[in-house]
This record gives C-alpha cells, sequence and structure tokens, in this order.
C-alpha cells in the first residue's frame, strides 16, 4: 500500500509562528500492511552563515529527549519484570541507599517511580552541583521528597534518573549497556543507542543551553538553590549528537533514564510496536500491568507511558505513548499493529525562550491528524484485531494531547 506521509509532515513543519516553527520534521508510521513509512521535509542543520544547511531525512538520528523514558527506561523495566529480576511493588531501598531511611522514602517502589507518583521533585539541575555521575545520582537518590509516595502525580525527571540507577543496580551493568543487552540485541536495532552519536548522522538537538540556564536563573517554572555561576559548562551554539538535555549531558555522562538516547524513526516504531504486540518480547500478562491506568485519580497514566485516544473516522482508538522535549512524539495502538513516531526539532532555529516555545502537543496533534488522513486515503489504516482487548480500560484524553506536562511537552 502506498501511503504518502509528505502532506503531513509539511503541515507539522507549519506548526507554531514565525521563530516557533521546528526547524525539520521526520515523520513515520507503521502497520503491518505498510511496514514502516517514513518522511521528512525542512533541515536536520540549518544553514549558517557560509556554512550550508543540511536537509533533513528519513535515515536521520533524532535525540529522543523524554522518549527515552518509554523506549530505553520502561522498555527495559519491562523486561526485567518478565525476567523475574525485578519486582515493581517492592520498595527501591533494596537497591538504592538513599531510600532506606525515613519513613516515607521507605515506602517507595519502581511502579511509585514509572507512575510519577513517588514523591520526587520534577526537576533539578544536578550539574549545578557535580558533572561526575555517580556523585549526580547520589544527590538524586538525597533529594526530599515533595509528597508522600502515592499521594499525587509529579511528572518527574528525577524519578526516572534513579530507575535508571536501579536499572543498573539490577543488571550490574550501565544504562547503556542494559539497554543494548535487553531492548536494542533483540530487535536488532543497529542505531539506536545512547550518545553521544556522529553529529553527521544526527540532527540538531536545540541551540545551546540558555532555555535551562534561564530556568535556573529565574526559579521557574521550579525553585532551585543554584545560580547560572555555580556551572560553567553553559554551551552557547547548536547542539548535534549530543543530548540537549542538561542533566543528562552535562550530569550523566550522556547516560540518563529521563534522557540521552538516540534513534531513526524506523528503529523507533519497531521498538515501541514490540513492547504492546510482541508476545515473545513482552508478554501479555507484564504488558497489560504497563498500559493499564497506575491510579484511577489519574487515568491518563500508565507505568511509564502516557494514555490516550487517537481520533479516526472509525472511531477512537486506545493508545500509548510519550513525549519529547525536543519535539519527539511516539505512540502505539493497543488494540491494533499501529505505530507512531514524530521528530520535530523545535529547539533549532527558534527565536524564544522555553514558554514561547510550540507545545510537542501541538505537533503530535497536527502529526496525528496527517498520519490518518494518509492512512485513510490509502485504505491502510488498520481495523481493530477481532480479538483483541485492550489492557487500557476506557479511553482517556484526545488525539495528540497526552496530558503531557512540564518537562515532557511543554
Amino acid at each position: 500500500m502506498n501511503v504518502d506521509l509528505a502532506g503531513a509532515a509539511a503541515e507539522v513543519l507549519e506548526s507554531g509562528g514565525p521563530g516557533r516553527r521546528p526547524a525539520g520534521v521526520c515523520l513515520g508510521v507503521a502497520t503491518p500492511a505498510t511496514g514502516a513509512v517514513l518522511a521528512a521535509t525542512g533541515w536536520a542543520r540549518r544553514a549558517d552563515g557560509p556554512v550550508p544547511g543540511e536537509p533533513m531525512t528519513t535515515g536521520t538520528v533524532f535525540d529522543l529527549a523524554s522518549v527515552t523514558k518509554v523506549a530505553a527506561t520502561t522498555a527495559v523495566v519491562m523486561r526485567l519484570v518478565a525476567a523475574g529480576r525485578l519486582d515493581l511493588d517492592a520498595p527501591v531501598g533494596r537497591y538504592l541507599a538513599g531510600f532506606r531511611v525515613g519513613h516515607d522514602r521507605a515506602q517507595v517502589t519502581a511502579a511509585h517511580l514509572l507512575a510519577h507518583r513517588s514523591g520526587l521533585p520534577p526537576w533539578w539541575p544536578l550539574y549545578c552541583r557535580t558533572t561526575d555521575r555517580e556523585t549526580a545520582l547520589d544527590l538524586a537518590e538525597q533529594l526530599p521528597l515533595d509528597t508522600p509516595p502515592g499521594a499525587r502525580r509529579t511528572y518527574s525527571d528525577v524519578g526516572f534518573m534513579l530507575l535508571g540507577r536501579l536499572v543498573e543496580r539490577v543488571t550490574g551493568t550501565g544504562l547503556a549497556t542494559a539497554f543494548r543487552r535487553w531492548v536494542a540485541e533483540p530487535l536488532a536495532l543497529s542505531r539506536t543507542r545512547y550518545g553521544p552519536v556522529p553529529p553527521d548522522t544526527a540532527a540538531v538537538s536545540g541551540d545551546g543551553d540558555g532555555i535551562e540556564a534561564r530556568m535556573v536563573e529565574t526559579g521557574r517554572p521550579y525553585p532551585v538553590p543554584c545560580t547560572t555561576a555555580e556551572f560553567t559548562g553553559w554551551r552557547t551554539g547548536p547542539v548535534r549528537g549530543a543530548a540537549a538535555d542538561g542533566n543528562a549531558a552535562h550530569a550523566l555522562a550522556g547516560v540518563g533514564g529521563h534522557a540521552g538516547l538516540f534513534a531513526p524513526l524506523d528503529e523507533l516504531l519497531r521498538l515501541v510496536s514490540a513492547l504492546v504486540h510482541d508476545e515473545s518480547f513482552v508478554p501479555a500478562a507484564v504488558r497489560s500491568r504497563f498500559l493499564a491506568a497506575a491510579d484511577s485519580r489519574n487515568p491518563e497514566q500508565g507505568l511509564g507511558l502516557r494514555r490516550f485516544t487517537l481520533d479516526t473516522p472509525h472511531g477512537p482508538v486506545p493508545m500509548v505513548g510519550h513525549d519529547g522535549f525536543t519535539g519527539t512524539h511516539v505512540s502505539v495502538a493497543t488494540d491494533r499493529p499501529l505505530a507512531l513516531a514524530l521528530a520535530a526539532t523545535r529547539l533549532h532555529g527558534t527565536r524564544t525562550d522555553r514558554a514561547g516555545l510550540v507545545p510537542v502537543d501541538q505537533l503530535s496533534a497536527a502529526a496525528h491528524r496527517g498520519t490518518v488522513r494518509a492512512l485513510e486515503e490509502a485504505g491502510a489504516l488498520p481495523p481493530r484485531r477481532p480479538t483483541a482487548h485492550t489492557e487500557q480500560g476506557e479511553p482517556v484524553g484526545r488525539s495528540g494531547h497526552t496530558g503531557a506536562t512540564t518537562l515532557e511537552s511543554s
């Protein structure tokens, strides 16, 4: 089947006003009938004075930002649970010494971390205190809880940094090695890996650390007891082949549970499809726990995954997925073989602060509309499997709006 995503990619590229539009877009969809279909437009690197620009291609590798939370950390955790190596409901203090002291801290579990219900703060610039990876993770372990575990959902990069460390303790290897052994090698993903990656293979992740520097300087949206003078490694030019995220790049040697993974979209589609639809990769009994609502008070949140519905002419399709701050998005249907992926380089070439960036959910909504339209025109939108059941329960949210908050998509 011939599915043309060029128009959908162009629609995403036009999202946002002047100075806010992403520099380039790569868009992908995968179904059994079509295989992986990709389209690219715009620039992997904009022209800079006499240096010519480089066009975006379907083979470009992208800084996935918070999509790392799904594609790396959640994926490895799912595999460890399936292998009987990790108990989601056991206290993480079994592995992380910083959670062995204090009543509330002793109650935090891996499930709490995956569901953003641990009570940990959303964000903390660890690099303002140290650029040594182990010292930074020690500091993250010692950060005080804002709320008791399970009390409420607060999207937390810190929680996923510590999930990455938990994976390291369980496997006895570094997080990058654990990802390679438990995910990349079984799925034959040859180009999906933690950075840094060769710059000429990658799109520009962002135009320096200006957004995070302003977050530290102003204390918005997260108050932190640091000043910009406490870190001297601020990047002021385009970042390419390295993570845009400051904690991943400066404090965690490029390898974080929350950010740092790079991938081309065809491999990303293969990865997320396997998480939801490959019984040999993740058994149904494990998958159902992750796809279900983690707490009835926040039905849009599973374990490591966001839950929403994709609008189609045939009715809503239940989906799970995640957004990334650089402009990335991935999602997969839970009732049929359908996966979507987006990389829109919204941090490259924009002339605005964090509040003025085009929201990722606006970009993903445009991608969803265009992709569904292209599938419909080709007669390639897969139907619900006759025997399919979804662990997701009642549909939540709307197409392109995953309920994402804070660093996920704003």
